[in-house]
């Protein structure tokens, strides 16, 4: 009794430790997958600033129609009075001209100054370049997170191509283990040498060997995965999407919507012409209208306290700025843009046969991938007939071994030509899907 009750302890133990690691194991499809990604990659948060950013910056160009406040102040102190000319007959007891001090040792003024733009086109198209910009950065980012969402599922599906190959690694292993079990008792029989037994129990160990190259191939599919997911290396994986569910089902034929990359070049281009447009308004007058509101102390002293010494000294203006030297000056500045809008013209030509061409080689690729899996497939199936029939046929000693090995890579090759063809299928619907435009944030 007292020896059980300890086994039963370390029973318990094991089973909530198993359970423990069954609960910590995350599970995710491709789409889960992808969904978890963009969630947790910290460069797709730090684009975000460039977002806030953008919008800073038009609320900048808004905030300079506000009127500018600014107040002031001199104070101007003349120890020596100068003196002012007199002409004669102007002050009573002055006959002749001459020169008397009129002016004050303390002349102050304290005043609040405002001007309000009325009309200026650098701000109106101020505005127009910082929405424009705005526009840029948030494709900007969403072309950044097509990229990630395809480095994702190409990670995922080299995961599910290396897990499958882990199995077949596993069946071919095992295979081999039961070619060696017959081949001992083969042996052990006299029916044949021990050569070819010797030769079995080497196909073994040579088996054994691909199974555990498989099996890391397989953990470190799975560490570049949660690299890409932004996951501790340590995290434990299940992919619940499979290699065997590749259909021909999505041919996406139409476009859904812009790419954006045809996107960011017309942004572009509109940014191009509002620069221009910039750059040509910049000879427009601009107006702006001021008030001052200002008070002045005249005095010998600074006895500000002096009510009687102060005088208003405010005013209203209407200001009109015209530029003249522009004209000449822009004329460098206007070839640019208009360059950059030519050549902008010809990047987008290009892009969209680029775009067409990169659509009818996906769609190729696919049709060839269906084909090539279809082939797989027979294959495979076939394989799986002569070899189960020669391998009956060795048991009964009917049939070499060498003959048997043959048709073991037979079988081998088959299972890999079709794991492959599966994952090329799934990875070409990928191709397609991103360059039809189906390839968005909600897979």
């Amino acid at each position: 009794m007292k020896k059980i009750i300890p086994l039963i302890s370390i029973l318990m133990m094991a089973a909530l430790s198993h359970a423990q690691t069954i609960s910590n194991t995350l599970k995710l499809s491709r789409s889960e997958a992808i969904q978890v990604g963009l969630k947790n990659r910290f460069d797709l948060k730090a684009n975000q600033y460039h977002v806030s950013i953008a919008e800073s910056r038009i609320r900048q160009a808004r905030n300079n129609w506000f009127p500018e406040l600014s107040g002031e102040g001199r104070i101007k102190y003349s120890p020596q009075l100068q003196n002012s000319v007199i002409p004669g007959g102007v002050l009573p007891g002055f006959e002749q001209g001459g020169l008397l001090p009129l002016t004050v040792k303390n002349e102050s003024v304290f005043s609040l100054n405002l001007s309000q733009p009325v009309f200026n086109a650098n701000l109106i198209n101020d505005s127009k370049l910082a929405k424009n910009q705005l526009a840029q950065q948030r494709e900007k980012n969403r072309a950044a997170e097509i990229d990630i969402m395809l480095d994702i599922s190409r990670a995922y599906l080299d995961a599910g191509l290396r897990r499958l190959q882990k199995r077949v690694a596993a069946d071919i292993a095992q295979r081999n283990r039961e070619y060696e079990k017959i081949a001992e008792g083969m042996f052990r029989n006299g029916s044949l040498i021990e050569n070819q037994y010797l030769r079995t129990k080497l196909d073994r160990e040579n088996a054994d060997q691909l199974q555990k190259q498989a099996e890391q191939n397989y953990e470190l599919s799975l560490m570049h995965l949660c690299y890409q997911l932004n996951l501790p290396d340590n995290t434990s994986l299940q992919l619940t999407d499979s290699l065997g569910l590749a259909t021909q089902d999505q041919l996406y034929e139409q476009m859904a919507g812009e790419r954006t990359e045809l996107r960011q070049l017309e942004l572009l281009q509109q940014e191009n012409k509002l620069n221009l447009k910039k750059s040509r308004q910049t000879a427009l007058p601009s107006v702006f209208l001021g008030a001052n509101y200002s008070r002045q102390f005249l005095s010998a002293d600074f006895n500000y306290g002096k009510g009687r010494w102060w005088s208003p000294f405010s005013y209203l203006t209407l200001n009109l700025h015209v530029p003249i030297s522009t004209h000449f000056k822009n004329k460098a500045v206007l070839a640019e843009y208009q360059q950059k809008i030519s050549q902008n013209e010809l990047l987008q030509q290009q892009k969209k046969a680029d775009i067409n061409y990169e659509v009818q080689q996906a769609r190729a690729t696919l049709a060839n991938a269906v084909l090539n899996l279809k082939n797989a497939a027979d294959s495979y199936g076939l394989s799986k007939t002569i070899f189960r029939n020669q391998q009956q046929q060795f048991r009964l000693g009917a049939f070499d071994y060498s003959n048997l090995l043959d048709t073991e890579k037979s079988v081998s090759t088959t299972e890999r030509n079709y794991i492959q063809s599966a994952y090329e299928l799934i990875l070409a619907q990928i191709q397609l899907q991103k360059a039809t435009n189906h390839f968005n944030t909600n897979p």
